[in-house]
């Protein structure tokens, strides 16, 4: 079998797109990463297709590899922007949103990360996941390690978490 010609398989996705053809602009576009997984414009590129299509979760699964890849490299505010997507698309994923609290903190953007690591924080603790509210709080406690409210929160997690102590 002939190897498809990107250039081609590009133009194929522009055109399909362009006459409302979503799914077969994906398809054109599949055969290009299936060539080249690492070209990540194209695999966001399919995101925004599967999106949409109001396929959001197959949006996701693009999007994550593509955040997760430009966050691994060093592009942060790339990676902050396509979470940004993710979390548009599922607001609830707490992976994301750890992620883009991370990204945050990395990029000095300190109000940011504290912001979003307490969404996580807050649903950590509805959910009663004490062990992993604890994680992110520590996380939050690194990036801004002058705020005494969220170290005596983190106290208060640990001492929810220690078996009591018999009489």
């Amino acid at each position: 079998m002939a190897k498809a010609n990107p250039l081609q398989l590009k133009r194929d996705a522009d055109a399909a797109e362009k006459a409302g053809r979503f799914d077969k602009a994906i398809e054109a576009l599949k055969q290009i990463v299936q060539e080249n997984p690492r070209d990540w414009n194209t695999v966001n590129r399919i995101g925004d297709l599967y999106a949409k299509l109001n396929n959001l979760k197959a949006a996701n699964e693009q999007y994550v590899k593509v955040a997760r890849y430009f966050a691994d490299d060093g592009f942060y505010l790339k990676a902050i922007a396509v979470w940004k997507k993710v979390l548009r698309n599922d607001p609830s994923m707490l992976e994301g949103n750890v992620a883009l609290g991370d990204l945050y903190a990395r990029q000095g953007l300190v109000a940011e990360a504290k912001q979003t690591l307490g969404v996580v924080i807050d649903e950590y603790v509805k959910r009663n996941r004490i062990r992993e509210a604890g994680d992110v709080l520590k996380r939050m406690a690194e990036v801004d390690p002058s705020d005494m409210k969220v170290r005596i929160r983190l106290a208060e997690l640990y001492g929810r978490l220690a078996p009591a102590a018999p009489l």
